[in-house]
């Protein structure tokens, strides 16, 4: 039951039994079937084989959530995002993308020469260092936790599921999972195996991600759409060889020749990554804050917000 879900919705709380989040032990469980399932069928025999079914895997995972009547982006500018709306343009779809970050940003620049280039539909919301702290503080209540990472992502997460809902729409597509499955982290490149560190990343998603990622969803009654999370996508991903994911440092290459190759112009393609709270200037907005309050650090301005 939960799989098929998961392949569906990964952040609305409500669409799980009950209204609440698998069991953790539950979800490493079925990443162990899938791991088994990709160990069964062995690695591509050629990179390019790889990335043809790699590709074919991405596609059909966004065609199937593409299904629902009205959605959106949260384009962030980066060749995860930019490659969903890429392909759902090229699937005939009309949507509109949405981008958030402190004025001045990485990711509303990036986002908007993404819309640009592509010709999309972007709506952006610009925050000052005073409307950031409004969201932060709302995070740290909504969460309870002083964790500047997990509050620094949320607080953008929870920007842009306001600027769509104000759009009237509370389905997106998001990224979530590709960092996983391609080998995206600097953890990877360093890891002596990277294919274990990737399953271990997958595993590890529930408590990293999934469990703050379900209460912002729940909190605006809103659906996430996650490809890269599909059960496909992920078998696929993990029959590519690790040398075709990460070669020089260059990170997540397998994806980035991908979505270049379908057309996603190649300095959006191989931009670096760059996590969400640092891409949007929220990580940076609570460090203003801090000091501002007289903190000795961001975890010590956020414990005082408890």
């Amino acid at each position: 039951m939960f799989p098929k879900l998961l392949n569906r919705v990964m952040l609305l709380a409500a669409a799980l039994k009950n209204g609440k989040l698998v069991p953790q032990q539950q979800w490493k469980r079925y990443i162990g079937s899938l791991k088994k399932e990709s160990d069964k069928l062995g690695f591509f025999r050629n990179s390019a084989a790889a990335r043809k079914e790699v590709y074919l895997a991405v596609v059909e995972a966004i065609r199937k959530r593409a299904a629902t009547k009205k959605f959106g982006v949260l384009l962030s500018g980066g060749v995860d995002s930019s490659f969903i709306a890429l392909v759902l343009k090229k699937l005939g779809h009309k949507f509109t993308c949405f981008s958030v970050g402190i004025s001045g940003s990485r990711d509303l620049a990036s986002a908007g020469l993404a819309a640009a280039k592509l010709k999309l539909k972007l709506v952006i919301e610009e925050y000052s260092v005073a409307a950031a702290e409004k969201t932060i503080k709302e995070v740290v209540k909504l969460l309870k936790t002083d964790d500047p990472v997990t509050i620094g992502i949320a607080a953008t997460e929870v920007a842009a599921l306001k600027l769509a809902a104000a759009n009237k729409i509370s389905v997106v597509f998001t990224g979530l999972g590709s960092e996983e499955v391609f080998a995206g982290y600097q953890r990877h490149a360093v890891a002596k195996d990277v294919h274990a560190e990737c399953w271990n990343g997958l595993k590890e998603m529930w408590e990293r991600d999934f469990l703050r990622d379900f209460a912002v969803a729940a909190r605006f009654n809103a659906t996430a759409l996650t490809p890269f999370l599909d059960k496909n996508v992920i078998v696929a991903a993990m029959r590519a060889k690790p040398e075709w994911k990460i070669r020089n440092n260059e990170k997540k290459l397998i994806l980035r020749e991908i979505a270049a190759a379908a057309g996603l112009p190649k300095d959006i393609a191989f931009r670096p990554k760059m996590a969400a709270q640092y891409g949007s200037g929220f990580d940076k907005a609570l460090e203003k804050l801090a000091k501002m309050e007289g903190c000795g650090n961001k975890r010590d301005y956020l414990r005082q917000l408890l």
